[in-house]
């Protein structure tokens, strides 16, 4: 007998019959289009993104405005999201801790508590902090209640919110912008305000002004955390394109043995800079580091305090710190902002001061409408009033003698010709208001409505009037920014000739100069900058004896792109290897096998490295690669090598060139009661064949100082 199995049919109403394709097109497609219009990407012309937009007019709205009372942090965050953006309180704090900290170029944001002070700090808790606008902030929202802007249903329909807000300057070029959405990013850098608004007045005079007046008013970024613009290359293209890449420095001074960080690029986070430099030291990319501190603290800002090695300069750590940390980065402009219909494209700084005009234009129009709305209704009924009051005597006498409201109001509709409107008006009216005072009085009212009346519909009309009075509104809000904290903070150093060199993510990439080349985390070959390497020779060594030497082969140009990585557990070492040099390779039995790159073929970016050096095995003569050193063939170059009691300074002219997969050959000789060596490397020049020189001696003597350990010079 055969057993059958019973499958409940599938309730039809429960299957999507759709493709893949079709499925992945119609949710892709409207995840990406929210994600565009409606969170990373700002609008052109208040400059500012949704969370941001209502989180001001939340504020607006709860009167935190300067003077007043701040409210908490979690109260403000918690009101935008449940009343006006559907996400988590989490992300609004933490956009409005941004708009609060000390490093941007303009505070939107009056914030009260521990709100971040440098790049990469983390603002306290927002149940301890509080906030209300700021200054410029509130400039932002003023006119909201003169209904100059479009207002639109909320998520739920339960509340309205503006489309945009009445910026009175435009935030995006103040204080910049990054985002990055399906298909888009934008990357917008921070400028001086004073220097934007006078831009403005001058494409408002002369909106077909040259690009060099344009360039000679805006010369070029000025970010908030200072840093210096390094070369000229780059931001005439930026200013008239919207697109360009220029060199950012970070401020690092010489004091002494000292090289003192108080300022970092745009975007760069101070634990950020911290940890790449460790990675050097422990890497032996910048063996002249001593020490580093952090002195960092609320008062004096930011202080970072690398201290060099006796025998390495301070200024030649310096380079090392430019060259290989990104206290020195390309800043690649990309002005992306979303037009009045919420579609993103691609604008120059000329653009963007024309859309924030726009604006103006439109909030000047749409405030003169409303208030002309308001100003004829008034107007109307001062009209009517005054009629009646030409003849007081038979108003009062028609209202007397009428039965009812009805009759009253027909009655002086037909002797005063006036309307229904106007005849209510009259009725409402109590009796003070028949005073011969009051006549005056409501002659005055009438003449200021007529003035008004006839000015707001010159606005209306005339867009040569209302850019008269959008060029006085700016220098009002220009009055904003007069403060000291206005001053240009980022230097334009024309002069100066940036460390790094190399191009954009979209052309064809160039080895950068002193860039730091490893082999990363994900198995393929990049630098401190973050470019793939697509000429020179890299290397990597891994303790169990593997090398590896590749060109880049297999590397894409897009980083998204890379292929799977190979395994880098036990990755001792790597780097770039010059022309004219060798690889050592040190083992703790006191080994070294000189290797040729040009013997070994190179692999690509999937290689898990091939058989280096041979290394002892068994019992306790386990062994593992110490030191990988390249070292030059012409240089007069030496190997220091360091054990629990003895030194050794070795010429690496002594040192034969070998074969991979060999054993090496015996270079540190040890003395009785110790068999390992604890370090190695390369000495600085000044060792001749054949004679010790003094200043190789001095250097071997001062590297191992201090360490504890009382050695001596090794036969």
């Amino acid at each position: 007998m055969t057993a059958t199995l019973d499958v409940p049919e599938q309730n039809p109403d429960l299957v999507l019959d759709q493709s893949a394709d079709d499925y992945w097109n119609q949710y892709q497609l409207t995840f990406a289009l929210y994600s565009v219009s409606d969170r990373a990407i700002p609008s052109a012309y208040d400059g500012l993104k949704p969370g941001q937009r209502r989180l001001l007019y939340q504020m607006h709205d709860s009167k935190l405005l300067p003077g007043n009372k701040p409210q908490k942090s979690s109260k403000v965050c918690s009101a935008v999201t449940g009343n006006l953006h559907p996400h988590g309180g989490a992300s609004m704090y933490g956009a409005a801790a941004l708009m609060a900290a000390e490093f941007q170029r303009v505070k939107v944001i009056d914030g009260q508590g521990a709100f971040p002070r440098i790049q990469g700090d983390i603002p306290a808790a927002d149940r301890y902090t509080e906030m209300r606008l700021s200054a410029p902030g509130a400039a932002l929202t003023a006119e909201l209640d003169s209904h100059a802007v479009p207002m639109v249903p909320t998520f739920d329909g339960e509340w309205t919110e503006p489309t945009w807000l009445p910026a009175q300057w435009p935030v995006l070029l103040c204080n910049g912008a990054m985002g990055i959405a399906e298909g888009w990013a934008t990357k917008v850098p921070a400028h001086n305000p004073r220097e934007i608004m006078a831009a403005c007045r001058a494409l408002l005079k002369t909106p077909n002004m040259t690009d060099d007046r344009l360039v000679k008013l805006i010369p070029g970024p000025d970010w908030g955390c200072g840093a210096r613009v390094i070369g000229e290359s780059g931001l005439r293209e930026y200013i008239t394109t919207g697109r360009g890449q220029f060199t950012v420095r970070g401020t690092v001074t010489v004091e002494g043995k000292n090289c003192i960080v108080t300022e970092l690029p745009p975007g760069v986070a101070s634990n950020t800079v911290q940890e790449r430099i460790r990675a050097l030291v422990e890497s032996g990319e910048m063996s002249g580091v001593a020490d580093m501190s952090d002195l960092t603290d609320r008062r004096n800002g930011l202080r970072i305090v690398v201290t060099a090695k006796r025998g390495h300069s301070a200024e030649q750590i310096r380079d090392q710190l430019l060259a290989l940390t990104p206290l020195e980065s390309t800043f690649a402009a990309s002005l992306v902002a979303l037009d009045e219909n919420r579609v993103p494209r691609w604008w120059s700084v000329r653009e963007l001061i024309v859309a924030f005009l726009h604006l103006r234009d439109s909030v000047v129009l749409r405030r003169s409408e409303y208030r002309l709305e308001k100003v004829a209704a008034r107007r109307h009924l001062v009209a009517g009033l005054m009629l009646i009051h030409l003849d007081i005597d038979t108003a009062v006498a028609i209202i007397r003698s009428s039965d009812t409201v009805d009759d009253a109001r027909r009655g002086l509709q037909e002797r005063f010709k006036i309307d229904a409107e106007q005849a209510d008006y009259v009725l409402s009216l109590q009796l003070r208001r028949l005073t011969r005072l009051d006549v005056i009085e409501l002659q005055a009212e009438a003449e200021k409505l007529d003035a008004e009346y006839a000015e707001l519909t010159e606005l209306v009309t005339n867009p040569d009037a209302r850019r008269v009075v959008i060029d006085k509104e700016l220098v009002e809000t220009a009055k904003l920014f007069k403060g000291p904290e206005y001053d240009r903070r980022t230097v334009l150093d024309f002069e100066a000739t940036p460390v790094t060199a190399g191009a954009g993510e979209d052309g064809a990439r160039e080895r950068k100069v002193n860039a730091a080349w490893r082999l990363d985390d994900r198995g393929v070959f990049s630098d401190s900058h973050g470019e793939l390497l697509s000429s020179g020779l890299g290397w990597a060594v891994w303790t169990d004896g593997r090398i590896k030497f590749t060109t880049g082969g297999g590397l894409p140009y897009k980083i998204r792109d890379i292929p799977v990585a190979p395994d880098i557990t036990g990755l001792l070492r790597s780097g770039m290897l010059p022309e004219g040099y060798h690889l050592a390779l040190v083992t703790r039995r006191g080994k070294i096998l000189r290797i040729d790159p040009a013997a070994v073929n190179p692999q690509g970016v999937a290689g898990n490295g091939v058989a280096g050096v041979k290394l002892a095995s068994g019992g306790d003569q386990n062994d593992e690669v110490i030191a990988a050193l390249p070292i030059s063939c012409a240089n007069g170059e030496a190997i220091l090598s360091l054990s629990e009691k003895s030194w050794k300074v070795t010429d690496v002219a002594d040192i034969p060139v070998k074969g991979r997969g060999g054993a090496g050959v015996g270079f540190h000789p040890f003395v009785k009661g110790e068999d390992v060596l604890l370090a190695a490397t390369v000495s600085a020049t000044g060792y001749v064949r054949g004679k010790r020189a003094v200043r190789a001696e001095n250097r071997a003597k001062a590297s191992i100082k201090g360490s504890g350990v009382d050695v001596t010079p090794a036969e």
